[in-house]
């Protein structure tokens, strides 16, 4: 079977509260058995998005909102495990590479990413353009399958990648699974900052294209995150019947329209997503 795994990357957070990552994060702080200590060296981990290769120790303090002197100790600690690399010219530092074997275990103890396997291999061999597979993390999508189009020479994107539930046809597929009450909680907690010109931030607009994926058995978005790509997505169901991803075909303009989108690829995702949830249920 072709592996189409890699390395998870969180990119940026996006939730709706302003602040550091200490002070985005909602644990259940006061249970004895939380562990601070342990949440902030993860969120020293997590100051590096995916648009960030490298950071300052006074960086990863700002994003964090760890004193300095304690993010140069988390710092320290986390280079000698291995988990970070410090170039020894510039004193910055970014991921090591003994991250992947923590994605490794996640990968490869969750049943979805191994099951889906050959049915995006087949979408994508049907479609002959780029298929993912999401699911939920906060507010966004996380990629955690991807296959590169045959029809383009961009590089193989990187799994692990995010972007906002509510722009997204991955995204609006996984929402349609949830309760009403569930979808306004999750976008109340969104930043509906408009990622292109085309974004719709408007809730009630997007409560609409939720409510089509009941309709249609699945999702589309125009140019919301990335100008010149169009995404159709179809929920997938775990054994429960509860939504637990989606899977979504990228094109991009203008080889395809969104009524050539519509056309040629729903009944692919759909069955593809069909598919998958069959098998999860077996």
């Amino acid at each position: 079977m072709t592996n189409i795994s890699g390395p998870l990357i969180q990119a940026k957070n996006t939730s709706k509260k302003p602040g550091s990552l200490m002070q985005k994060a909602n644990p259940k702080t006061d249970n004895p058995l939380f562990v601070g200590s342990v949440e902030k060296a993860f969120s020293v981990l997590q100051a590096f998005g995916q648009h960030k290769k490298s950071l300052s120790l006074k960086e990863i303090s700002e994003i964090t909102g760890i004193g300095k002197s304690a993010a140069q100790r988390f710092c320290y600690t986390l280079v000698e495990l291995g988990f970070l690399e410090r170039d020894d010219s510039s004193r910055r530092m970014r991921p090591a590479a003994r991250l992947l074997g923590l994605s490794h275990s996640y990968l490869a103890s969750n049943p979805i990413s191994s099951i889906a396997a050959p049915y995006l291999l087949q979408a994508r061999e049907n479609s002959g353009e780029a298929v993912n597979l999401g699911i939920p993390m906060d507010q966004d999508v996380i990629y955690i399958a991807r296959l590169a189009s045959t029809n383009s020479h961009i590089a193989h994107p990187i799994v692990g990648g995010r972007a906002p539930m509510f722009c997204t046809s991955s995204g609006r597929a996984y929402l349609s699974t949830l309760s009403q009450d569930e979808i306004s909680d999750l976008l109340d907690g969104s930043d509906l900052t408009p990622i292109t010109r085309h974004t719709i931030i408007d809730k009630q607009e997007i409560l609409r294209k939720i409510d089509d994926v009941l309709n249609k058995g699945y999702a589309m978005a125009n140019q919301e995150c990335i100008v010149g790509e169009l995404t159709i997505a179809a929920p997938i169901l775990g054994p429960d019947h509860k939504g637990i991803g989606s899977v979504n075909i990228c094109v991009t303009r203008p080889a395809w329209t969104m009524e050539s989108v519509e056309e040629k690829l729903a009944p692919i995702v759909c069955q593809t997503a069909h598919n998958i949830t069959l098998a999860l249920s077996n």
